[in-house]
């Protein structure tokens, strides 16, 4: 009898970027937005489902314009609509995911006592909160909104193709982020954006390259009119804040091979889905010469330690 060999991960997974601008500081209507565009990729056969960052209830656009005092009753706003992972609305998203057996992966403003965090989710096609990772250094203003993550949320977790992974905004760029992800066998690389098309066009690609993996920028959209129906008891200086910039995120959504080939997108100045295949085959044809979480990676000579929360010192 001869043995046969079962090809490795000849199948494909089909990923799809949900682009979206959100009804701005309020989750619920965004989380519908998002579940309305959603049934659409799935029923084109999506099997894995992002969104940008911070998307729900929207990206913290209003410290570029304002820094006094005035931004108090914007920030409790946004705090009202953050989500807890125990909440009525993530618990939603897992209702969702279970009844359509989909992977999650997205950005939400996540609070706790009396911070924000900025958190990419993911949940699994069972319906489970499989990790949050919260952001670990907000970006310039960012931090008047934000507080620090932690090290909890630096994994990867299981797909039918290998390991996905995910990492908010500019920590894209934190060498030893990416190399936390890429030591654990990562295959798929999500990267969650506000959206800009001049910020993710090189580091995606960057990205695929370096890890000879399929790489993802998730990207959001936002216009001043998606502000428009905010009033000034919401927003005191809305006039300011309608008035700075017609465009403020362009999305950008993108999906790259292990090779460095755009393979689906960018979606600009658009609301739309960004979808492709993927394989576990195309990784591994890639990682022939290059592999940094296999035969390059040298981990007697190189490793890197991620520090749990406790022991970081972080409850």
């Amino acid at each position: 009898m001869t043995d046969r060999v079962t090809p490795f991960a000849a199948g494909a997974m089909r990923l799809a970027v949900l682009q979206i601008a959100p009804v701005w500081l309020d989750a619920w209507a965004t989380w519908d937005k998002l579940k309305s565009m959603a049934r659409d990729a799935i029923s084109d056969g999506a099997e894995v489902l992002c969104w940008g960052e911070s998307l729900v209830p929207g990206y913290p656009n209003w410290t570029t314009v304002d820094d006094t005092d005035r931004q108090q009753p914007v920030y409790a706003r946004y705090w009202d609509n953050a989500v807890t992972l125990d909440g009525a609305l993530v618990a939603d998203m897992c209702d969702f995911a279970k009844t359509h057996g989909v992977m999650l992966i997205g950005g939400v403003a996540e609070r706790g006592s009396g911070s924000v965090y900025c958190t990419v989710l993911t949940i699994g096609p069972d319906g489970s909160i499989l990790g949050r990772h919260r952001k670990l250094k907000p970006t310039w203003r960012e931090r008047l909104v934000w507080a620090d993550g932690d090290g909890l949320g630096l994994k990867v977790h299981d797909t039918k193709i290998g390991k996905i992974g995910a990492l908010n905004c500019w920590e894209n760029w934190l060498p030893l982020a990416r190399a936390a992800l890429h030591q654990q066998a990562e295959f798929v690389h999500v990267a969650v954006w506000p959206g800009s098309d001049a910020l993710v066009k090189d580091v995606t690609r960057f990205i695929a390259l370096e890890g000879r993996l399929w790489s993802v920028a998730a990207c959001g959209l936002l216009r001043s009119s998606d502000m428009a129906h905010l009033t000034e008891e919401d927003v005191p200086f809305r006039q300011e804040l309608l008035g700075l910039k017609e465009v403020w995120q362009n999305g950008g959504s993108r999906i790259i091979s292990p090779s460095g080939k755009v393979v689906a997108g960018p979606l600009l100045d658009a609301e739309g889905i960004v979808a492709a295949n993927l394989t576990a085959r195309d990784v591994v044809a890639a990682r022939q010469n290059l592999d940094s979480s296999g035969h390059y990676s040298r981990p007697d000579v190189l490793q890197l330690h991620v520090r749990s929360p406790n022991e970081a010192g972080v409850a």
